[in-house]
C-alpha cells in the first residue's frame, strides 16, 4: 500500500491581533527550569497527547484557557478530530524536544524563545504572551514513520497552568525535518544533480512550516531561495514534455515529483516519474516493455537518477495532463540496489 506526503498544519488561536505592551522578560531552558513547574506542565502536556489521541474534547478542554476556547471555537472539534487517529497507530508516543519557563514583567508582550544551543535545526518560536508566567513545550510524537511537531504555549492563570496556544504540523518524514532535507537538496545541487535536488527541496518546502506562525527555522530565507534557485535551473535544464525517442514508443514524461512510501521495509521519498503512453493501458505486457526500455534510458535523461536512488517510480498515463479529460494511468517500480 503507498502512502503518500500529506502535511497536516492546524491552527490554534492567533494572538496577533491583540494589543502588544513594551516589558522585560526572562527564559530559563530546559534543565534550567524549575523541577515542580517543570513537573506541572509535564503532566499537562501528557494529558494533552493522550486527550487528542482520544479525540476527547471534554477532557481537553479542562486544560485550555477560555482565550483559547474561544478563539478556536468549533473548528478545536475539527482539528482533534482530524489529528487524533494519525497519534492512534501502535507503538506511538512523543518525547519533548525543547521546553521554555518566561518570566514577564507585564502581559500582552512578545516573548521569543530559542535553543539554548546552537545547531543545525536552529528555530524561533514567538508568540503574544497573555500571561506574566508562561511556558512553551516543544513536543515530537514518536513511533510512526513520520513524526508531527506540537507546540503548546501554557501562560500562568492564577495557580492554574492553562494552554493558550496550540499549534500542530508535520515535522519530520523519515527521521528527517526540513533543515536535513534542504542540506541533501543542497549536496545534489552541488554536484548537478537537479532533479533529485528538487525532489528534496520539494519535501523540504513541504514540511518547513510546522508550527505555523509561531515557529521559524533560522535558515528559512536560505531554504526559500534554494526552493527558487533549484525548481528554476531544473525547469530550465529540463524543457517539460520530454518526447523519449529512445524508446520506440516515444512516451513523453511530462513531470517528475517526490512520492512518499511508507510501506515498512520500503520507507523512503521515490522520484516518481510521470509519462503518457501511446500504448493501452489494458495492454499490460506491451506496457511492461515499453517502461522496461524507458528503465533502461533513464540514466540518460535525468543526471544522477539512477546512482542516487535505489527505487525509482513510474506512471504511465494515457493522455497529457491540462486536457480537462480523467487521466487513466498505471505504475511500475524499478529496483535499483
Amino acid at each position: 500500500m503507498k502512502k503518500y506526503l500529506s502535511v497536516i498544519v492546524v491552527a490554534g488561536i492567533s494572538l496577533l491581533g491583540l494589543s502588544c505592551r513594551v516589558g522585560t522578560s526572562g527564559t530559563w531552558v530546559n534543565d534550567h527550569i524549575e523541577p515542580e513547574i517543570k513537573s506541572q506542565v509535564e503532566l499537562l502536556n501528557k494529558q494533552l497527547y493522550d486527550d487528542i489521541k482520544r479525540q476527547n474534547l471534554t477532557d481537553l478542554k479542562q486544560i485550555l484557557s477560555p482565550e483559547l476556547i474561544k478563539g478556536a471555537g468549533k473548528s478545536l472539534d475539527s482539528v482533534i478530530n482530524q489529528v487524533g487517529p494519525a497519534l492512534q497507530t501502535t507503538g506511538s508516543g512523543y518525547m519533548t524536544i525543547d521546553s521554555y519557563y518566561v518570566k514577564n514583567t507585564t502581559t500582552n508582550i512578545s516573548n521569543t524563545v530559542m535553543p539554548a544551543i546552537s545547531g543545525t535545526d536552529d528555530y524561533t518560536v514567538s508568540y503574544l504572551a497573555l500571561n506574566k508566567e508562561m511556558y512553551v513545550s516543544l513536543l515530537k510524537t514518536t513511533g510512526t514513520v513520520n513524526s508531527m511537531l506540537i507546540i503548546a504555549i501554557y501562560g500562568k492563570h492564577g495557580d492554574d497552568w492553562k494552554l493558550n496556544i496550540l499549534q500542530m504540523g508535520e515535522y519530520e518524514v523519515i527521521g528527517k525535518n526540513a533543515p536535513g532535507y534542504y542540506k541533501d537538496a543542497l549536496k545534489l545541487y552541488n554536484t548537478g544533480d537537479l532533479i533529485d535536488a528538487a525532489d528534496m527541496i520539494i519535501i523540504a518546502g513541504q514540511i518547513g512550516s510546522p508550527g505555523g506562525t509561531y515557529f521559524k527555522y533560522k535558515n528559512e530565507s536560505e531554504m526559500k531561495d534554494l526552493y527558487s534557485k533549484i525548481l528554476k535551473e531544473a525547469n530550465t535544464s529540463y524543457k517539460f514534455p520530454i518526447t523519449v525517442s529512445q524508446v520506440k514508443t516515444n512516451p513523453v514524461i511530462f513531470g517528475v515529483s517526490p512520492q512518499f512510501i511508507g510501506e515498512k521495509g520500503k520507507e523512503g521519498i521515490y522520484p516518481s516519474i510521470n509519462y503518457k503512453t501511446n500504448i493501452n493501458l489494458a495492454d499490460t505486457t506491451a506496457l511492461r516493455k515499453e517502461n522496461d526500455a524507458l528503465q533502461k534510458n533513464i540514466a540518460g535523461i535525468f543526471k544522477g537518477i539512477v546512482t542516487n536512488n535505489n527505487h525509482i517510480l513510474y506512471q504511465a498515463f494515457d493522455q497529457l495532463p491540462g486536457l480537462g479529460k480523467k487521466m487513466n494511468r498505471f505504475g511500475f517500480a524499478q529496483k535499483i540496489k
